[in-house]
């Protein structure tokens, strides 16, 4: 059932503007069907770019990695992480690190690559923002929602910057973690019977405390690096993300849409995605991007159509790509004989 719960919020909330909007979603379904099988060939252009700039930052991040590994990898996790409504991400983690055991990288180098590409995108959904608002916000043109998320941004920012650097210059917190990784294993050791001697032989030769210790060392030297990589990988993803918008609002015809109102719209719903507690931002993203692009000056016709064509590019399609990169994952593992996870 929690399979079918962001799917089922989505038809919700799509059944209620129905109700409330049935006149513009009307209109947006007509000029919808009404487009030329021509005018998505656009769309599919921008859909795989977002699709190969997330693999170019994935693979930034996991040294040893080719791109055709990690779109798999990324659009596997993308796919269980926006599908699966309670503890998707945390499945998504799961099958990418399978499959990245499976392609050979050290677990080191999976911890690190987790770790960063954890951290690096909660740095640029933030800094977008507050780029484009901090002089509006500084001069009072900025509006009440843009200088809240300018304010809280800055001190999101500042604060994980100063943790992060902290930690890795630093080896008191991932002591801290490994101490508590120790009392962990001895808790489950204490608990678990002998029976499972597999299981217990496996939790017992792990050691949180060194691994903690080394795994620092192992992201420090892949922040040391690859961290211009990292960067413009990071920045591509969010001009992938950017054209995506931009190309569905050109090819529903949206009018009146200055480059950067939309690009503002754009920062704006990445940040509501970010603070949404349901995978993908399923629903709030569609509200919450209606609303900035008719304060842009848009119609609501013109707001609805390029948010269900963005959204289809950004929520909808990683979905489809991923189920079939992990198919055909398995299938191939399958075929040379490599352990695999059900689906």
């Amino acid at each position: 059932m929690r399979r079918l719960a962001a799917p089922l919020i989505t038809v919700l909330i799509i059944g209620t503007l129905a109700v409330v909007q049935h006149e513009a979603l009307s209109d947006t379904w007509n000029r919808l069907i009404e487009l030329h099988p021509v005018a998505f060939v656009p769309l599919v252009l921008a859909a795989t770019l977002m699709v190969f700039a997330r693999a170019a930052f994935l693979a930034s991040c996991s040294p040893g990695i080719s791109i055709v590994q990690s779109v798999r990898a990324d659009q596997s996790a993308l796919a269980a992480g926006y599908g699966v409504f309670l503890g998707g991400g945390a499945i998504g983690t799961g099958m990418r690190i399978h499959m990245f055991r499976n392609f050979g990288i050290t677990p080191l180098g999976i911890s690190a690559s987790v770790i960063a590409t954890a951290v690096v995108p909660s740095f640029t959904t933030w800094g977008l923002p507050i780029s484009l608002l901090a002089i509006p916000t500084v001069r009072g043109t900025a509006s009440t929602v843009e200088k809240l998320v300018v304010v809280v941004g800055i001190f999101l920012v500042v604060v994980s910057f100063m943790f992060w650097w902290g930690a890795l210059q630093s080896p008191k917190v991932f002591t801290l973690v490994g101490h508590a990784g120790d009392k962990v294993r001895a808790f489950i050791l204490r608990r678990l019977s002998q029976r499972f001697k597999r299981t217990y032989s496996l939790i017992e030769r792990t050691t949180p405390k060194d691994f903690s210790a080394d795994m620092r060392l192992a992201l420090k030297d892949l922040i040391r690096a690859r961290w211009y990589k990292i960067f413009l990988a990071s920045i591509g993803t969010l001009a992938a993300g950017f054209t995506c918008l931009w190309t569905s609002a050109s090819v529903f015809g949206a009018q009146g849409l200055e480059f950067k109102e939309a690009l503002v719209a754009f920062s704006l719903v990445r940040v509501l995605i970010a603070l949404s507690p349901i995978p993908g931002g399923t629903g709030i993203a569609e509200i919450g991007l209606i609303a900035l692009l008719e304060k842009t000056g848009l119609s609501l016709v013109d707001a609805t159509g390029t948010t269900i064509l963005y959204r289809f590019l950004t929520w909808l399609v990683p979905i489809a790509v991923g189920t079939m990169c992990w198919w055909t994952y398995n299938r191939a593992a399958r075929a040379d004989g490599v352990k695999t996870l059900s689906p």
